[in-house]
């Protein structure tokens, strides 16, 4: 059975994380009269389902192949010492009980949050992929993006970038500590 690549579990796993969104290298359908398929980097979702209670989820997610409905919502969470941007992912794989999950970005402090933000900025389609506790892979589908979408993701980069040169400047920058303080309020359900 196909797992995440080791990249993206060890980024989950050093961070606890059971939704990430990070970049990743996705191979383009080869055009009609292109003989090979081109590799593009572009930002993609990736759930992990564990626990009893998305025992029903991987069942639905592994016994089907359709698109499941999506949302998104964003916000930047402006930290005395840095911008968080905030993405709270749902999947819709039970109408009435959506997967959700909040990935939170350091634009001016991680160099992959900031490219994250970017490629959402001008990527075509999200891809979401979805695991079980092994980390193996039992459902993906793309989304398209709309131009609204892409403008919102690079207005948030753009904002949260801006507003962190000031507090850069006031000496009081820290993307460590503005994400500590905001995960601490964090916990599974």
């Amino acid at each position: 059975m196909e797992k995440f690549p080791q990249s993206v579990i060890d980024v989950m796993t050093a961070g606890g994380a059971t939704v990430t969104c990070l970049p990743v290298q996705l191979e383009e359908p080869a055009e009609e009269n292109s003989a090979s398929e081109e590799v593009c980097w572009q930002s993609a979702v990736f759930f992990r389902l564990g626990g009893n209670e998305s025992t029903r989820d991987i069942r639905l997610l592994r016994s089907g192949s359709k698109a499941y409905g999506v949302g998104i919502e964003t916000d930047i969470i402006e930290h005395e010492n840095a911008s968080v941007v905030m993405l709270r992912l749902q999947l819709f794989v039970q109408p009435d009980d959506p997967l959700i999950g909040e990935v939170l970005l350091t634009p001016g402090g991680a160099e992959t949050h900031y490219e994250v933000l970017g490629l959402l900025g001008n990527q075509q389609t999200l891809t979401w992929f979805c695991s079980d506790q092994e980390y193996n892979l039992i459902h993906q589908q793309q989304q398209p993006l709309s131009d609204e979408w892409r403008q919102e993701f690079l207005a948030l980069r753009a904002e949260s970038f801006k507003r962190d040169a000031i507090l850069r400047l006031a000496g009081k920058y820290s993307a460590q500590t503005a994400f500590a303080e905001i995960v601490s309020n964090y916990g599974l359900r």
